[in-house]
């Protein structure tokens, strides 16, 4: 199956992307949106892609601003920048390819997804994995340097053993999301899995977004995996029942 390695204009800077074509005519056109300072090419947003198009629906996988091959400083973003740029990437598709139907992000990127859907008309369903409720939950990665922030001190946070420069803008972007105020005008479907003891975003987000959402949705939770779904037969999983839930939409 073809993987299309393209570039396309984000909200302030061009984005890299892939976009893995299916054999034959698409089911449907999905964006796949990766986690907090992950990419593209971050093992779970990679196998659920793919997977998706074997699945047979066209996946485009894009990294966010400043990470990954997109341009731009990540110092310079925060979750509404995430979210024009999944606009930007519906754009992309709207225009060149097909509007996408179906949405999926992991952790922040499913956050992400939740709000760029309220804002798209042609997007019919959502399906999270592992996110947080409220964009804030972020905030439990940031430690010491929090304080520094709140104080209006730009500082730095250590992920994965990477740094990341956040300005204190960062901080109250989050905070000024309320999602649960939020999804009470998403009247689309979603799919939500929540991890089993998630060490990073626990099943009462789940729970949370399951009864803030006004459209129907429901929670899928898997069982001895992890936040990353480090196992392949955890993306198989989510791909395999993404399918036949959207496909019992339609």
């Amino acid at each position: 199956m073809p993987s299309i390695k393209l570039t396309f204009p984000g909200h302030t800077h061009p984005l890299a992307a892939r976009l893995e074509m299916p054999e034959g005519t698409p089911k449907a056109f999905a964006i796949c949106c990766h986690c907090f300072t992950c990419s593209k090419d971050t093992l779970t947003t990679y196998r659920i892609s793919k997977n998706m198009a074997k699945q047979g629906y066209a996946t485009l996988r894009f990294d966010f601003t400043g990470l990954g091959g997109s341009e731009g400083e990540f110092s310079q973003t925060c979750f509404s920048t995430n979210v024009a740029d999944v606009l930007a990437a519906i754009e992309y598709l709207r225009t060149h390819y097909q509007a996408p139907e179906l949405l999926i992000g992991h952790s922040l990127g499913g956050t992400a997804a939740l709000e760029a859907a309220i804002q798209t008309e042609e997007v019919k369903a959502i399906a999270t994995i592992a996110s947080p409720s409220q964009p804030d939950h972020v905030l439990h990665h940031f430690g010491h340097a929090l304080t520094l922030l709140e104080q209006g001190i730009a500082s730095s946070i250590e992920v994965a053993g990477e740094h990341y420069e956040i300005e204190p803008e960062f901080i109250a972007d989050l905070r000024s999301y309320d999602m649960q105020q939020r999804l009470a005008e998403l009247s689309k479907p979603v799919l939500i899995f929540s991890v089993n003891n998630d060490a990073l975003v626990s099943e009462k987000n789940a729970d949370e977004l399951n009864d803030w959402i006004k459209g129907d949705s429901q929670i899928i939770t898997l069982e001895n995996s992890d936040h990353l779904l480090s196992k392949k037969q955890d993306t198989d999983f989510v791909a395999e029942e993404i399918d036949r839930w959207f496909s019992s939409l339609t």
